[in-house]
């Protein structure tokens, strides 16, 4: 019993120590089941529009009437090689030849050099990773049997390319031509990257 002359304790006292203690228990149940909840799905990001690349620099295709090997990679065995016998009927023109080679012998040449070939056009394509065509190759091959002189043109349309390709054919040593001094060659290439 409180001493006489004193109020009665308040009970209001204790109702704040109440409240404090349900705001902190609260709480605590709150952060527990936040941290419970499994975290929101992944949003998936839509998938970027396909855009066709376009090199600025390219030039329009000039259309051939070449045929075609299906890969410059591809080491098949070759059929017999066509030779023709190029010209425009003016003396002195660099590819007029009267010689023809074996189609055979021709074919191994080429096909054993198909991957230095093809490697002119790999690293070619690391710069543009869109580049593919076609290119055919010219080469008069003397009476030796060494190549004289090459020529290269095609829908591929890079320089480098060309130039590699030339030079490479340029080291190639065919059979003696049969017929006359020298023969003209054309073999077709065909570049696409692979996928």
């Amino acid at each position: 019993m409180p001493p006489s002359g004193q109020p009665p304790p308040s009970s209001s006292g204790n109702l704040k120590y109440l409240a404090i203690g349900l705001f902190f228990l609260a709480s605590a149940a709150a952060l527990w089941f936040v941290t419970q909840t499994p975290p929101p799905p992944p949003v998936s990001e839509p998938a970027p529009p396909q855009v066709e690349r376009v090199n600025a620099m390219a030039q329009p295709e000039i259309d051939l009437v070449v045929p075609t090997v299906p890969d410059a990679s591809v080491a098949e065995p070759a059929e017999p090689a066509k030779t023709r016998h190029v010209g425009t009927g003016k003396k002195g023109n660099e590819w007029d030849c009267s010689g023809d080679l074996q189609g055979a012998a021709a074919g191994k040449v080429v096909n054993e050099n198909r991957p230095q070939i093809r490697a002119c056009y790999e690293r070619r394509l690391k710069v543009n990773n869109v580049l593919q065509g076609d290119i055919q190759l010219r080469v008069k091959v003397g009476s030796s049997g060494r190549v004289v002189a090459t020529g290269v043109s095609g829908s591929l349309r890079d320089e480098a390319v060309f130039t590699c390709v030339r030079t490479l054919a340029q080291g190639w040593t065919f059979p003696v031509p049969t017929g006359g001094s020298c023969a003209v060659l054309q073999v077709p290439f065909h570049f696409s990257p692979k996928p």
